[in-house]
């Protein structure tokens, strides 16, 4: 019973708090250095507000029922309130991991392979391009160029927006868990490489309905024709082959690809 009590109305709070500090603190550190606020891939404002929701609710679960468990006197009254208290701050707990940029087991995992690592920021991307200096290099002004990142690939994007885009293609997918995995990387959540399942036939579904659906949903055309192009294909061909493996790995996607495809856009 005083285990139930300590894990329910102590560790997991905490537990949230700490997970929701380590969370926050890129954005913290990032508006301190940067002097501007911008999400770095796989957070946004809704998922903060119910992250910081859920931990204040966990916090305030524990400390009410916590008392409410102490103060009881009836046994049966004793053991109502420890099972609301445990199966609350388990179901929030549930919640808080499922919407979390990265999972405990991935940072945990990260940790052991590479523990001088831990407090490096070395997963998070800040989504805003980062603008490079007004400089003059070969008679070219940079002024605008993009420097591109991956978070100037991922984007996020809305549930419903992304079900509507696949719903169109959904047989291309060989597997429901490679269309989950698809919507993680959209939104900048670490996901296996080639974990992304995808088959091509001749007949209804060819590359094109890859490009398009990759189109959609990344923020690539608008990185295509930037004036670092060359280099700027490059590493959206080389994110996106990195997650994707189509038949049996037999095929990549190219250049050329989604070449053709923006040459048909109006």
């Amino acid at each position: 019973m005083s285990f139930i009590i300590i894990f329910a109305k102590i560790i997991v709070p905490i537990y949230l708090l700490c997970r929701l500090f380590f969370i926050v603190k890129p954005l913290l550190v990032n508006l301190y250095s940067e002097e501007e606020f911008c999400y770095y891939a796989g957070t946004n404002r809704s998922r903060l507000v119910i992250l910081s929701l859920i931990c204040a609710v966990s916090f305030f679960i524990g400390i009410f029922l916590g008392k409410e468990s102490v103060i009881a006197e009836q046994t049966y009254r004793v053991i109502l309130v420890l099972f609301l208290l445990l199966f609350s701050q388990a179901a929030l707990l549930y919640m808080f991991e499922i919407k979390t940029p990265r999972s405990i087991f991935e940072i945990l995992k990260d940790c052991f392979q590479n523990p001088t690592e831990i407090f490096k920021q070395r997963e998070v991307v800040f989504e805003k391009n980062k603008i490079v200096s007004a400089i003059i290099l070969n008679g070219v002004n940079f002024k605008d160029a993009v420097n591109l990142t991956y978070g100037d690939i991922i984007r996020q994007i809305h549930r419903r927006e992304f079900d509507v885009i696949i719903e169109k293609h959904v047989n291309v997918f060989r597997d429901d868990s490679s269309i989950e995995n698809l919507y993680k990387l959209c939104n900048g959540i670490g996901i296996k490489e080639k974990s992304i399942l995808i088959k091509t036939d001749n007949k209804r579904n060819s590359k094109q309905n890859i490009i398009e659906i990759l189109t959609s949903l990344f923020n690539i055309q608008k990185n295509w024709n930037s004036q670092i192009k060359d280099k700027t294909n490059t590493k959206i061909i080389d994110f996106l082959n990195n997650y994707i493996a189509i038949n049996e790995g037999d095929k990549i996607l190219h250049i050329n690809d989604f070449t053709r495809f923006f040459e048909k856009l109006p």
